[in-house]
């Protein structure tokens, strides 16, 4: 299979007026997880980088492109050549990213986002016609260890997972009805 192009990054989410930088808005977990990975994987291809991702709720803040590419530069060091401000939505990451990309000549990237969100994320981009390789992260898995007792037992993290799952299963769904 040939390499990707590009190295694509899904926003993932903001903390509002996070206290500890200032109270200004600034990456969530999951888009640090994102852009973390991003990086890594970008100091062993060099490709270059779109991070996409807009203003979801609020307008008057900034878009969520804008903060992982505040934190990839100043705290990675990572360039980021392309970014997508104005997508509410993963399939709209994909049709709003694919022409900035293909005006570059790009149509085989890697996609970065959750491991669990990668399904749904992947059936958007191929549909604007990108060839996608997966670059998931944030798995919520042992590798297939034998399971603990501990791993029969309620607990938060299988509660958030569930919700994910859910989230994601209800997500495929809609974007079948909504877009394809």
């Amino acid at each position: 299979q040939p390499s990707a192009q590009a190295i694509v990054v899904l926003s993932g989410g903001r903390n509002l007026d996070a206290p500890e930088y200032g109270n200004v808005d600034t990456v969530n977990m999951f888009s640090l997880e994102r852009l973390r990975y991003a990086a890594w994987l970008q100091r062993r291809t060099h490709l270059p980088i779109l991070i996409t991702g807009g203003k979801v709720f609020d307008s008057s803040r900034p878009a969520e492109a804008e903060l992982i590419q505040q934190v990839l530069t100043e705290e990675f060091q990572i360039p980021v050549t392309w970014i997508e401000t104005n997508s509410r939505n993963s399939w709209e990451n994909a049709a709003m990213s694919q022409p900035i990309l293909k005006e570059a000549g790009i149509t085989r990237i890697y996609l970065v986002t959750q491991a669990w969100h990668m399904p749904r994320a992947r059936m958007a981009f191929e549909a604007v016609d990108l060839e996608v390789i997966p670059a998931p992260t944030g798995f919520s898995n042992r590798n297939g260890d034998a399971p603990l007792i501990l791993d029969f037992l309620p607990s938060g993290d299988a509660l958030m997972t569930n919700y994910y799952v859910a989230h994601e299963w209800l997500g495929i769904l809609w974007y079948q009805l909504r877009y394809l």
